[in-house]
């Protein structure tokens, strides 16, 4: 080494670039946080309290929408819980709709029964006259039940016809009856609360 190279002083190699040591590298960071902490730390403490302050309403926000996802599962639960309770009730309803008109019917089926028990016991003799007065008495009790569950019968004898309730089935001469009047009905109608089951059949004056 010459005496050039010797009196270059380590200051005049740090100025060329040539070499720094680790000790003067941590001066000039020191320096540069001291600048930032001068005229820029405000501003960065506060993007780092706006950064926290939006992660803690994006958390938020999660949150809530995780609630009202358990919320919105629980309605559609209960929904479809209300829904098979509404089809069981319906089901049940269809399926026992006529449960009165049967237990109302069960007498006349009774009387029938004892009916038949006379006719086939050979030691009881039973006279027309007393066979006749129990198919009347069953008669009388099926038409109660019929009409306390809303069943009006048709029997438009002497009555005008009309083609609502009544079908022709043939038409007559009959000077006794003015034209279109019922002479004889051969099979009685049925009305279900005013609505017509079935037309009565009958045989209307011409």
């Amino acid at each position: 080494m010459n005496q050039v190279e010797e009196a270059m002083t380590d200051e005049d190699l740090n100025a060329s670039g040539e070499s720094i040591t680790d000790d003067e590298f941590n001066d000039e960071d020191e320096v540069v946080i001291a600048e930032l902490d001068d005229n820029e730390l405000s501003a960065l403490e506060q993007m780092q309290a706006k950064i926290e302050s939006l992660q803690a309403e994006l958390d938020e926000t999660k949150a809530k929408l995780a609630e009202k996802d358990d919320e919105v599962l629980r309605v559609v639960a209960e929904g479809m819980n209300l829904q098979k309770r509404l089809q069981r009730d319906l089901d049940n309803t269809r399926k026992f709709a006529n449960d009165k008109i049967i237990k109302a019917m069960i007498p006349v089926m009774d009387s029938f029964d004892k009916a038949l028990e006379v006719i086939n016991d050979d030691n009881c003799e039973v006279s027309t006259e007393a066979m006749i007065e129990g198919t009347q008495n069953t008669q009388k009790i099926f038409a109660k039940v019929l009409q306390d569950n809303g069943i009006e019968i048709i029997d438009p004898v002497g009555e005008t016809f009309d083609p609502e309730q009544h079908e022709a089935m043939s038409m007559v001469p009959s000077p006794d009856h003015e034209k279109n009047t019922i002479v004889n009905v051969f099979q009685k109608g049925y009305l279900l609360n005013g609505r017509v089951v079935r037309a009565a059949m009958v045989v209307v004056a011409q």
